[in-house]
């Protein structure tokens, strides 16, 4: 995993807003959280830049001909494992890759327009990736929830720090 990225309570505030509603224009977000707009745009830039945040839209897979998503667990041969690794994220059809603990050494989700498809994935393109001794595949019948909200809960309100005016100036 990458290393963590300093974030503070607004980056995480901003985020957030983002994650419930992605088309929230910078003046909204920023009267929202009482900060300028050059604030929000200049925060959003750096986030995006780093790598922090991407804008993405995700689509509803049934609704958009894609019927058939799995999750299968791999074991892979060790010496071969960063082959194994290169060649699932290659495959269009293989959404999400994980290395693993546990029962399996590799985790992948795939996605396609219908079980004939997956069957042909299953049995022709994941049983030619280099190293692979077992695999188990669970089908998603039905996403009940799909969340992309992961962040810790913010120190503190979120809000722009409040500037006082103290004898030397303003804190």
């Amino acid at each position: 995993m990458a290393r963590s990225v300093g974030i503070d309570a607004l980056d995480t505030t901003i985020i957030r807003a983002l994650q419930h509603d992605g088309r929230e224009s910078y003046s909204a977000l920023a009267k929202r959280l009482g900060v300028t707009e050059g604030t929000v745009r200049n925060r959003l830039s750096r986030l995006l830049a780093d790598r922090v945040i991407r804008v993405v839209g995700v689509a509803d897979l049934p609704k958009v001909g894609m019927r058939a998503a799995a999750i299968t667990g791999i074991n892979v041969e060790r010496s071969k494992i960063k082959h194994a690794l290169k060649t699932l994220m290659e495959m269009p059809e293989v959404q999400f890759v994980a290395v693993t603990t546990g029962t399996f050494d590799l985790i992948v989700e795939v996605v396609l327009p219908d079980n004939d498809m997956l069957h042909d994935f299953l049995i022709d393109r994941l049983a030619a990736v280099p190293g692979v001794t077992r695999t188990d595949t669970s089908m998603l019948l039905k996403i009940h929830k799909q969340s992309y909200t992961w962040l810790p809960e913010p120190k503190g309100n979120g809000q722009a720090p409040q500037r006082r005016i103290t004898k030397g100036g303003i804190a």
